[in-house]
């Protein structure tokens, strides 16, 4: 891929501009086409099998010599690399299908305390299977959080700019434009937050940590229409690295988390729009954080993992709030990534230790699979499902050639 420069932005700094070209193909011909691709994957597989499990058949779009693994259910083929390395970022589905990969942690910084997050954005196409660089950001950001607004534009929240200093601020895309602007600033600075979408498009970002370690109990709302946030009541225990899903009766539950380091929380803590207010839930079976909460068909929420070599995986029911316990992960896996497949099953991969397996749990039966290897090991990546049901896998700290760190590869599961 090629990268082309624009007229610096505010600042003097100067942004990446996105190659707005893309294949007008008709929808009809891009799924004859997938087809296609994997019938001739799955013959080129049963004809000639590799001894390691790896084969070069298949292609995930715009690659000619694609890796891909065939150890389990699915298959991972390796796809465009982005030019910037980048983990703890958001990735955010946009409008047409394409994938934004927003900031994170990259390479260049020995420590925490060294530059090292970046405020480079990159769109891939799933069509084409390549990435062109988008607008940078005001700021560099780590650990922040990201959605698709109802309009179609990109927000991006918090997280962490250079040593670690948190941010109140938050930058909203306009795809067509390939601009960023800054929008109305949170109350309080945080990042390692969690954050969830209204089905009216507003956003409540909860907890997470600010300045000097202290972590953050309040919660509060952004509506994108009037440019304001709101407050959202506070929870019973400050909490980071937890999760915060929306339920299905517009609830939002927030489980896990703490302290950076152990012990981390039981007790989740539920928001109800009607009073405004936090009350505690049932606890969790196991201490999780790092982890995965997945809201799940049915409208249960399936929890995978966490700090502290936790394999074991629990569901809870909104109705009678009540948590059952799962069989266990495969291995144990924290700052992994989960992502809800098209047919309704959840797969989790990669995390601490880089690690390249995933899981496949199958809410119909409440059983776990072992899915197929990634192409690469990695953790503090991100899963994100494609329109198609293939899930784009971006990132992450891994193995990149012989510079082991943060990584550049991308990669796509098939069903």
């Amino acid at each position: 891929m090629t990268r082309s420069m624009t007229p610096a932005m505010s600042g003097g700094e100067k942004h990446r501009e996105v190659d707005m070209r893309r294949l007008a193909l008709p929808a009809s011909f891009v799924f004859l086409t997938l087809l296609l691709t994997v019938a001739v994957a799955c013959t080129s597989d049963a004809a000639a099998p590799s001894p390691s499990g790896e084969d070069t058949a298949g292609d995930a779009g715009g690659s000619d010599t694609a890796k891909v693994t065939t150890a389990g259910p699915g298959k991972f083929i390796a796809t465009d690399k982005m030019v910037d390395a980048r983990g703890y970022h958001a990735a955010v589905r946009l409008a047409d299908g394409r994938v934004m990969a927003i900031a994170g942690k990259s390479r260049g910084g020995a420590s925490a305390w060294k530059a090292s997050s970046i405020e480079a954005t990159a769109i891939w196409d799933p069509v084409t299977g390549e990435w062109t660089d988008s607008a940078i950001l005001a700021t560099v950001r780590e650990h922040p959080t990201g959605h698709l607004l109802l309009d179609g534009r990109v927000i991006v929240i918090g997280g962490s700019a250079l040593r670690q200093e948190p941010l109140v601020t938050s930058e909203v895309y306009d795809v067509a434009a390939d601009t960023w602007t800054e929008v109305a600033p949170m109350s309080i600075g945080r990042w390692r937050h969690g954050s969830v979408m209204f089905p009216d498009g507003r956003i409540m970002v909860v907890a997470g940590e600010t300045n000097d370690l202290v972590l953050v109990a309040e919660a509060e709302i952004y509506d994108p229409t009037t440019d304001t946030w709101t407050a959202a009541g506070a929870l019973n225990e400050a909490r980071a690295l937890h999760t915060a899903t929306l339920l299905q009766d517009g609830r939002v539950i927030v489980i896990g988390g703490g302290k950076r380091d152990s012990p981390y929380i039981k007790t989740p803590e539920i928001w109800d729009p009607a009073t405004n207010e936090w009350t505690q839930g049932a606890p969790t079976q196991a201490a999780h954080s790092a982890h995965t909460a997945t809201l799940l068909p049915d409208g249960r929420v399936l929890i995978t993992g966490g700090k502290g070599k936790v394999t074991l995986t629990e569901v809870y029911d909104p109705e009678t709030n009540i948590w059952t316990t799962l069989a266990p992960l495969s291995e144990w896996r924290a700052e992994h990534a989960a992502v809800l497949l098209a047919d309704g099953r959840v797969m989790v991969s990669g995390g601490v230790g880089k690690v390249a397996t995933t899981d496949i749990f199958d809410p119909a039966t409440d059983t776990w699979t072992t899915g197929a290897n990634m192409v690469e090991t990695r953790y503090a990546h991100s899963m994100t499902l494609l329109d198609d049901g293939r899930v784009l896998v971006i990132g992450g700290n891994s193995t990149d050639g012989d510079q082991r760190g943060v990584t550049t590869e991308v990669e796509v599961w098939a069903p």
